[in-house]
């Protein structure tokens, strides 16, 4: 309208500086209100509540779980290889009760059984065919839904003999049941699954049977006594290593892997004393 001031147009300039003014406010509020609540060099007003809800939330297994892992580390006569560890909720109801080092009974073979688990789920070597189902072996992976690889494991660098390294360290073979109709059902149990969380929130108030009764629910298809060595080093084993991506030298050295020989073939082999005087 006539007789009204003509709106300026501000530089661009103002509109930055005033976003990086905020920016910098934003920042500025933040730190404070952290150094309030939550740093040990403030007041940490928020600390006991944060403390108390940890407490709360704590589990009496998992603390045992974590220290029967070291545990198990230490007993290792090989050095254990470092691997990205899944979130809880994202690992399988196994590792509730069971560390990353499930097997410990049998000193004689207690280690390469461990090692399996840098490969394989659980389910792989314990899984209970289905009446109504075959079981098929695949590649899981819990943050990709078709996990293409390079997975480890499966080949190795022509330069150096050892395997090659992968940027997918969380791919694991794992069984898969499939029906008739097509349909195919993944064989693991994750602990984020309704009935785990819910064991989680009450297993401290359960007495042992209880708890016993609970777990059989979560071995449904599972079996205590994992294969036998052949059952997938061999030609005719239930894994077929070129279906899931193996190198052919890689595969045949797990078909005709030595160490399946001594474990099945001598009931004592004994390490030499390589330093004796």
């Amino acid at each position: 309208m006539a007789g009204e001031p003509k709106r300026l147009e501000h530089p661009k300039s103002v509109y930055v500086i005033g976003f990086i003014f905020k920016i910098i406010t934003l920042t500025v509020l933040i730190g404070v209100v952290y150094q309030v609540t939550l740093s040990p060099h403030g007041p940490a007003v928020l600390v006991p509540i944060q403390k108390k809800m940890e407490e709360s939330q704590r589990s009496a297994i998992l603390d045992e779980v974590r220290r029967q892992e070291e545990y198990e580390k230490h007993r290792h006569f090989h050095n254990v290889v470092e691997y990205p560890e899944l979130p809880e909720n994202l690992r399988p109801v196994c590792y509730i009760c069971h560390s990353d080092y499930p097997h410990s009974k049998s000193k004689k073979v207690r280690a390469m059984l461990n090692m399996h688990t840098q490969f394989f789920v659980c389910e792989t070597c314990h899984i209970e065919e289905k009446k109504d189902a075959t079981v098929a072996y695949k590649w899981y992976n819990p943050y990709d839904g078709n996990p293409e690889g390079p997975f480890f494991g499966t080949s190795y660098d022509p330069d150096t003999g050892n395997l090659v390294e992968v940027e997918d360290l969380f791919s694991k073979i794992a069984p898969y049941f499939e029906f008739a109709d097509g349909k195919s059902e993944t064989a693991l149990k994750i602990s984020d699954a309704p009935l785990a969380q819910d064991y989680m929130k009450v297993r401290d108030k359960l007495t042992p049977e209880q708890r016993d009764n609970v777990k059989k629910k979560f071995h449904v298809n599972i079996k205590p006594k994992g294969h036998e060595c052949d059952k997938c080093h061999s030609k005719k084993g239930i894994l077929d290593f070129k279906k899931l991506a193996f190198s052919p030298n890689r595969a045949i050295d797990l078909e005709q892997l030595n160490i399946k020989g001594m474990v099945t073939k001598y009931e004592k082999f004994y390490i030499p004393n390589l330093f004796s005087d």
